[in-house]
């Protein structure tokens, strides 16, 4: 993401010529008003509009953090370098700001149609969630053996599957689980008895939910290692090119 990769061999030279004008290191500093007047003086537009987007991501892989003030500078460096995002770019956007509002949002009372216990509290909904047992194949490694795609309400206590009419087909008791995995393609649960992986739409939104219902558990999403390439699986190749 946030990169625009070409077959001319002459851009990936003529690009560092550029850094004279501005970079990663003094994107934020930049003015919009500057970045125009620079882009009047290059003739070559597409070699400018590539070396916009190439400094965005230069900017963001050295940057990037879980936080509201990182997507908020993001925001501005995107509006000042005058960039068009793809839709991948978009989504990214929008599933960071998922992330973070989950992280910290007030919690209130979700009413829903099944019954819970007196003193429990049910306060955070995932729809659409692909759930899987992982189970081992004759080599000895885990596969995912799908159980099924329900929507996952998770309560101070416990998740709840249900089907879109809230009827319950699946518990998962927050004491039942031993520990925690993030993996890029989902959410690995490990149990005594079973490990699950736990697929949304947006894969580490399982994780938020559970290091917000369940702080026994220790979860931090900040402290995931290159937590940027969980959202862009080419990133780290690019990373090693550009």
């Amino acid at each position: 993401m946030f990169l625009r990769n070409t077959t001319d061999l002459n851009y990936y030279f003529r690009r560092t010529n550029l850094i004279e004008y501005f970079d990663e290191d003094n994107l934020n500093k930049r003015t919009k008003f500057y970045i125009k007047r620079v882009g009047r003086k290059i003739k070559d537009k597409t070699l400018y509009n590539n070396f916009k987007y190439w400094v965005l991501w230069r900017w963001i892989n050295k940057n990037f953090q879980f936080s509201e003030s990182f997507t908020s500078q993001l925001r501005k460096n995107i509006r000042k370098l005058d960039l068009d995002l793809s839709a991948k770019e978009d989504n990214f956007l929008y599933e960071l700001d998922e992330l973070l509002f989950n992280s910290w949002r007030p919690l209130k009372k979700i009413p829903v149609r099944f019954e819970i216990e007196k003193k429990e509290k049910l306060s955070l909904l995932q729809t659409k969630v692909n759930l899987h047992e992982l189970v081992l194949d004759e080599n000895g490694e885990e596969k995912p053996k799908m159980i099924g795609t329900f929507d996952a309400y998770y309560s101070s206590k416990k998740i709840y599957f249900t089907n879109s009419k809230q009827v319950i087909l699946f518990k998962l008791l927050y004491s039942d689980i031993n520990s925690i995995e993030q993996r890029r393609f989902g959410t690995i649960v490990r149990t005594e008895k079973t490990n699950y992986l736990i697929r949304g739409r947006n894969r580490l939104l399982t994780y938020v939910m559970l290091q917000r219902m369940n702080p026994s558990l220790k979860l931090d999403i900040s402290k995931i290692e290159n937590l940027y390439d969980y959202f862009d699986y080419f990133n780290r190749i690019f990373s090693k090119i550009n």
